[in-house]
């Protein structure tokens, strides 16, 4: 199994690059996903390197050695585990929360679900949150960049949640050519039906079908976060906010006084971090960590 780089840092299995404040530790189970959605560096088709998520590096360990690490550690909030869907991914995972559980560190788990009976079957081995991505929110881009029914997609969304309630988390990756006028809908809707929602910035990988598409604009991303804070904390609505003819956010419904900054810092399960998942050291930051 792998682990990203900061936490395999943060729990001292290697010793070079950053020490970062790390309170969810990300697993990584599986490699090259019989999906082939185009912006990933795991997807069937791409040429990226087996060791990457994204831009971020996941050496790998023996499953042992990972989970002594995080038994001497008194600093782990989360669990995380991400799973590419691949032929023994699901019964690695398996085998590893068999073994954690008894450390009562909550588990989230991020899978690609097609069935409710597989939602409940991760439940049903101790997660306490699932992570069932949407990524794109337009469907049209979403049959050409991830492929399958963004509308039975929703369907499905809204089932586990009215089922196992605040216990799902659904992903979006701004950028892929929605207007931030359909994000803001579906971030809408996303509340409305007790599905919490984490933010990720379109990070072009060399190997993966869009290499050279661009990541969207800061000030644009900086609108979602924004919108995404206020109707988390039902302080606007999606229905009162305003745009331009483009789709782009142009008033919030709300009346900004003073900006929260944790309105730009990383969004998804309780304690999430993912470092330098977006963007690379030195540069400005989509996400802030720590």
């Amino acid at each position: 199994m792998r682990l990203s780089y900061g936490s395999a840092r943060f729990l001292n299995l290697i010793s070079s690059g950053p020490l970062l404040k790390m309170e969810t530790i990300y697993t990584m189970f599986g490699e090259k996903c019989i999906f082939d959605c185009a912006y990933c560096t795991q997807a069937k088709n791409s040429r990226s390197s087996e060791d990457l998520l994204s831009r971020v590096r996941w050496p790998e360990f023996e499953m042992g050695k990972i989970i002594c690490a995080i038994e001497r550690s008194d600093e782990v909030k989360r669990i995380c585990l991400q799973v590419v869907s691949s032929s023994s991914s699901t019964d690695e995972a398996f085998e590893f929360l068999r073994n954690v559980r008894k450390f009562n560190i909550p588990i989230s788990a991020s899978v690609r679900i097609s069935t409710f009976e597989e939602a409940k079957m991760w439940f049903d081995r101790g997660i306490e949150r699932l992570g069932m991505a949407t990524d794109v929110v337009d469907e049209k881009l979403y049959s050409a960049f991830r492929g399958g029914s963004f509308s039975r997609h929703i369907e499905l969304l809204e089932m586990i949640a009215k089922n196992f309630p605040h216990r799902l988390t659904t992903h979006i990756i701004v950028g892929l050519g929605e207007s931030e006028k359909a994000i803001v809908e579906f971030i809408q809707k996303m509340y409305d039906i007790g599905v919490g929602v984490g933010l990720f910035a379109f990070t072009p990988v060399k190997g993966t079908k869009l290499e050279t598409h661009p990541a969207p604009s800061l000030e644009s991303y900086r609108r979602i976060q924004l919108s995404h804070h206020l109707i988390k904390n039902n302080l606007s609505r999606a229905e009162h906010f305003e745009f331009s003819e483009r789709g782009e956010i142009i008033g919030y419904g709300f009346d900004l006084v003073e900006i929260p900054k944790e309105a730009f810092q990383t969004s998804g399960c309780p304690n999430c971090t993912r470092p330098y998942y977006n963007e690379k050291p030195g540069k400005e930051v989509y996400n802030f960590f720590s």
